[in-house]
């Protein structure tokens, strides 16, 4: 990047400088880059015209990255980041620049309230991604979906994917317009209300749709009973669904949004398939729902807890496998991966898996729906105690294909879980053991159980990726993180030769969830890999220690130290 800087000072003078916020010298050489910092300045300014352009699109994707680090705003869960990109900046040094930096600066774009209603027609062949929306982003005032956005979305040509975030009802024009884009590959749908009136599709529709997202629950929407035209919102995401069955192969579906209906259609190319948020009314099993997908390999059967219903399954946990005892492999004979969310062990779903399958992953999720303080306190999600996480391993234990396992846990995993893991799937080469909520009091661990872990996670031959939660010892919020991570890492990468990447989630001993309606005590997975991470600064003789036990001086009321990564 500094080798960048250097390419552009000469041919900087010529032109306005960018404003002071939009500086792109300044916020790059603030930011980290592998490249070499002790370059001289070329002297011949065109150096950077002549590299092809598949060397500039990898030096704007590092330039997003950096953006996406340095400048990242708070913007509301499901919206693009309001990020001032440094490839405009970049752009504005000379003319032959910016037309070649067209096709990546305006490939991605979101409508808005202005005078143009639409985007400039000398950008509708480069624009790749739109995102439209009824709010505006930066202040709450709505933006009008007019009949000049209708008439210009299916004569973009190059538009591959559309997200849709609105807060009212998704107008019938609106889906009707992208139906008709070419080469659409890709539909979101998020926070939907589709209960418009005239929802009609022409027989050509959606002719490159392979992609599709609808959900309903997101974290700014009310908590409210979708009791309002909820038939006629049925019927049309049945007609939406019929449009598009016969070509796609992925498509994620909120179960709010399932009737009877959907069992009637037939998906021949589906292979990957997902039912988030709520169970459907009236409740199926997961072979019922699958009844018409024989190319089925992925399936997701991710729900939570639903408050806003009376009748259904609502609460975890859920039931998911058939009463009649039949294998998920009588419908999807070609199955191999399957997710789950708040199940119990002594589930049939269990004794119905496919002999060949690959991968099983059981989560603990929580609805995206903050309850009010007034309501009683529900099991909101069921992540899995030491007695269960033995018995769904014993009840999986004939997979032995299974290559991919994660199990969400109520407890930091410990090197006995690991060891009964590693009897059981010896060949596995993807593991999470994740622990999404830390509470004070329990696992007591001790500094001796790192080596132990190691020991237990070498018996997987051949485990190329981990993903484990940590309690790690430090306290402070944000000075000793990184140095952490990195060591634990390294550690881990000297002692287990096949392993290429492992993530942490880590929490500090200090957490705590005050309240079972505040938000959870949560981190991302922190992803270190072999390649990037260099080892040669690594210390055999000092071993890595997990977290100590508080201190007699800490008490439940001091909060001074608590962390919120």
């Amino acid at each position: 990047m500094t080798r960048l800087i250097h390419l552009l000072l000469p041919e900087c003078h010529k032109h306005p400088s960018p404003p002071p916020h939009q500086d792109p010298i300044v916020t790059i050489s603030r930011s980290s880059s592998p490249l070499p910092s002790r370059l001289s300045p070329p002297t011949n300014t065109s150096s950077i015209l002549i590299l092809p352009n598949e060397i500039l699109r990898i030096i704007c994707v590092f330039m997003d990255a950096i953006d996406s680090t340095v400048m990242l705003l708070e913007k509301r869960w499901g919206e693009e980041d309001c990020n001032i990109s440094l490839i405009i900046p970049l752009s504005m040094t000379c003319r032959t620049l910016r037309e070649r930096l067209r096709s990546f600066i305006f490939r991605s774009v979101y409508n808005w309230n202005r005078e143009e209603e639409v985007w400039p027609e000398s950008t509708w062949g480069l624009i790749r991604q739109v995102t439209l929306r009824d709010q505006q982003i930066r202040h709450p005032q709505p933006i009008k979906l007019r009949s000049a956005l209708f008439d210009t979305l299916p004569r973009l040509p190059a538009l591959t994917k559309a997200i849709l975030v609105i807060d009212q009802t998704v107008p019938s024009q609106l889906l009707i317009a992208l139906s008709q884009a070419p080469q659409l590959n890709e539909l979101e749908i998020q926070q939907a209300r589709l209960d418009d009136a005239g929802l009609c599709f022409p027989k050509t529709s959606f002719l490159q749709l392979e992609i599709m997202t609808i959900s309903v629950w997101t974290s700014p929407t009310k908590a409210t009973v979708r009791v309002a035209k909820i038939e006629r919102e049925l019927h049309n995401v049945v007609l939406l669904l019929q449009s598009v069955s016969q070509k796609l192969k992925a498509l994620k579906i909120s179960g709010d949004l399932i009737s009877s209906m959907f069992l009637a259609i037939s998906w021949l190319h589906l292979e990957s398939f997902a039912v988030t948020e709520h169970t459907p009314s009236p409740y199926y099993s997961a072979r019922r729902l699958i009844s018409h997908m024989p190319c089925l390999k992925e399936l997701s059967m991710l729900y939570t807890a639903d408050l806003t219903r009376t009748d259904g399954q609502l609460k975890p946990p859920f039931t998911y496998g058939a009463s009649d005892g039949k294998k998920l492999a009588t419908v999807a004979p070609r199955l191999s991966s399957l997710r789950l969310s708040n199940c119990s062990p002594e589930d049939t779903i269990f004794s119905q898996l496919p002999d060949a399958l690959a991968g099983l992953h059981i989560y603990a999720t929580k609805d995206l729906y903050i309850p009010h303080r007034d309501n009683p306190r529900a099991r909101l999600e069921l992540p899995l105690s030491p007695s269960e996480a033995l018995a769904v391993i014993k009840r999986v234990s004939h997979l032995w294909d299974l290559a991919d396992l994660t199990l969400t846990l109520d407890h930091f995993p410990t090197p006995a879980l690991v060891d009964v893991i590693a009897v059981a799937f010896p060949n596995l080469e993807f593991l999470e053991l994740g622990y999404p909520e830390y509470r004070r009091g329990k696992d007591e661990s001790d500094e001796s159980e790192d080596e132990a872990m190691v020991e237990s996670l070498a018996k997987f031959r051949r485990l190329r990726r981990l993903r484990i939660s940590i309690d790690f010892e430090y306290r402070e919020p944000t000075s000793q993180q990184a140095g952490h991570h990195r060591r634990a890492a390294r550690w881990y990468f000297n002692r287990l030769p096949t392993l290429r990447s492992i993530s942490f989630t880590f929490h500090n001993w200090r957490h705590t969830v005050r309240d079972w309606f505040s938000r959870p005590v949560r981190t991302s997975w922190e992803t270190y890999t072999r390649e990037v991470l260099l080892l040669r600064d690594y210390h055999p003789q000092q071993p890595w220690r997990f977290r100590r036990q508080p201190t007699p001086a800490a008490s439940d009321s001091d909060d001074s130290l608590d962390l919120d990564i």
